[in-house]
C-alpha cells in the first residue's frame, strides 16, 4: 500500500546562513524552509544523518539548474546543507507520514551532473498516435 509522505528540510535555528534569503510565497514571510520533497513510494528514501564523528554518508539537500532554452531542469548536484538529525511523524488515522530533517551549513563544491529525464506527455502520445 503507498501512502504520502512529506519531507521537509530545514535550517537548525531561523537565523542560520542565508536566512535573509528565504521567504515564503506569497507573503514573503521568513521560513527556515530550505526545501521540500512529497513521496507516494511504498517505502520512501529517508533521509540518513550517518556518522556523526566523521561525517561521511551524511544526505544533502539538492540543487538544481537549467541549461534548457525551455527552462526544464537539466542539472543536478548535492547541496550545501547537511542533515544532522530526522524527525518521524506517522498519523495513526490515514498512515501518511512526514520527515523533519534538521540541516547544518556545510559547503561544498558543486559536482554537476546529467538529469536524466523520461519523454513528456506529449511525446508520449504523439508516439501512441505514430504506431
Amino acid at each position: 500500500m503507498t501512502t504520502e509522505t512529506w519531507i521537509v528540510y530545514k535550517t537548525e535555528n531561523r537565523n542560520d546562513y542565508g536566512w535573509e534569503e528565504r521567504m515564503l510565497m506569497p507573503r514573503e514571510s521568513l521560513t527556515n524552509i530550505l526545501w521540500e520533497n512529497w513521496s507516494s513510494e511504498e517505502k520512501p528514501t529517508i533521509p540518513q544523518i550517518g556518522d556523526k564523528t566523521t561525517f561521511r554518508c551524511r544526505d544533502r539537500t539538492r540543487n538544481y539548474k537549467s541549461e534548457s532554452e525551455k527552462g526544464l531542469t537539466t542539472h543536478g548536484s548535492d547541496g550545501d546543507w547537511v542533515v544532522t538529525r530526522v524527525e518521524q511523524f506517522i498519523s495513526p488515522d490515514t498512515g501518511k507520514q512526514i520527515f523533519i530533517c534538521y540541516c547544518k551549513y556545510d559547503p561544498i563544491q558543486p559536482q554537476w551532473s546529467l538529469v536524466n529525464r523520461g519523454a513528456n506527455a506529449s511525446e508520449l502520445l504523439k508516439s501512441e498516435v505514430e504506431v
